[in-house]
């Protein structure tokens, strides 16, 4: 910006000839100084408030790169761009593994065994602990009670009753053979021994049931049912116990098999099945992954964290995985509700819909809208609007999405 000084006339004085010099007034030499500094002020403020209003060059599209309509664009042969662009082929869906989810190792219930008390008492030992190895038919604990006093009196009544019947009966009999009772009084005796031997029966199986130790009077001794490990203990010396028990005093399993629980949020359950296979991972085993088989995924899920139980199976025939410790699984799946994926890359959202760019001739490219699922290792289910064998863009679909937005804006 110029600025225009009007120029001013100066009054020159002459003074006679060999007079002295008149004095100048203080300040009048500096008196138009400040003219040149007001001119460069007001140049740089104009300077300033023309680079403020200047505004960056709009974008201009790319003579490569044409957009026929606002979803179709192709690329030149030999352009740049295609060194940002790569192509792959769409193909049908494979196996895949899951994202790694948390779990625990449990008892294999089936090879399991939760025992309780037949009779109410007071524990007076117990043979073992918590993590033991016990064979069938092993002690586990014993109990003193009262009510095996009943039971041994009951068996004793049935058996003085059985000798009594048994008696009567040969009398009985004797008597009909010489004709001083009629055969009917020889039936009635025969049925009311054959009830007597059936009450002797019962007494015995209630005995053989609690298990009774031999010479003990008012004890009953717990046995192990089977072979395997003490993974459950509830019972202490002197606790009084009955056969009401919520809870199992303990529990004995066979740890050559083990499940592994994983807890599984339910949108990743979709693609488990019982039968798939599963990778098993845990901190105890370092650098060691186990292979197992999915019995069941449950059909409760739990209503706070909105998880379900999948089960599976291991065989652990050397016991090194133990019930209740930490492991990590992942599922071996492929998606059921789908036949083709892609590359996660070539996915394009706007927020409301999911497309990919489809190559529809060579160096031309249509927007065509998909829905798919969700991805796993870098791979995408689709489940429409793709057909297998399909070219789509892998890489660089947000250079042309760009390309479009810039031309049709």
């Amino acid at each position: 910006m110029a600025l225009q000084v009007d120029e001013m006339p100066m009054a020159v004085h002459h003074e006679p000839a060999g007079a002295a010099p008149s004095r100048t007034e203080p300040g009048q030499g500096k008196r138009w100084m400040w003219i040149p500094a007001a001119v460069a002020g007001v140049a740089l403020i104009g300077a300033g408030a023309a680079v403020q209003k200047a505004e960056p060059p709009p974008d201009r599209p790319s003579a490569d790169m044409t957009v026929d309509h606002d979803t179709s664009i192709g690329v030149k042969q030999g352009a740049p761009q295609w060194k940002f662009i790569r192509l792959a082929t769409v193909g049908a869906v494979g196996t895949h593994m899951t994202d790694t989810v948390p779990a625990r190792i449990s008892i294999d219930e089936t090879l399991a065994s939760k025992i309780g008390v037949p009779v109410a008492g007071r524990v007076t030992s117990v043979m073992v602990e918590l993590g033991d190895m016990v064979r069938a038919g092993q002690p586990l604990f014993s109990l003193a009670s009262p009510e095996i006093a009943q039971l041994r009196a009951e068996r004793e009544q049935a058996l003085v009753a059985l000798e009594a019947a048994r008696t009567t009966a040969a009398r009985v009999e004797a008597t009909v053979a010489s004709r001083a009772l009629p055969m009917k009084d020889l039936v009635a005796a025969k049925q009311h021994q054959r009830e007597t031997e059936l009450a002797v029966q019962l007494a015995d199986q209630k005995l053989a049931s609690v298990r009774v130790a031999p010479g003990a009077n008012h004890e009953v001794v717990v046995t192990a049912p089977r072979a395997g490990v003490v993974v459950e203990k509830n019972v202490l010396v002197n606790q009084q116990v009955g056969s009401d028990a919520a809870a199992a005093l303990m529990t004995v399993a066979d740890l050559s098999s083990v499940w592994a629980i994983a807890d599984v949020f339910e949108g990743q359950s979709l693609d488990i099945r019982a039968g798939g296979k599963a990778e098993v991972t845990t901190p105890s085993l370092p650098g060691v992954t186990l292979q197992g088989t999915v019995l069941m995924v449950s059909s409760i899920g739990d209503p706070e964290r909105h998880t379900l139980p999948v089960r599976v199976k291991l065989a652990n025939p050397d016991f090194r995985l133990r019930p209740n410790v930490y492991a990590r699984v992942r599922f071996i799946v492929q998606h059921q509700d789908a036949t083709l994926e892609i590359p996660a890359t070539a996915l394009v959202s706007d927020g409301e819909k999911q497309y990919v760019y489809v190559q529809d001739a060579p160096g031309h490219f249509s927007r065509r809208d998909i829905v798919a699922g969700s991805v796993h290792e870098g791979r995408l289910p689709v489940l429409s609007g793709l057909s297998d064998g399909e070219t789509i863009v892998e890489q660089g679909a947000i250079l042309l999405d760009n390309q479009i937005a810039i031309v049709t804006q």
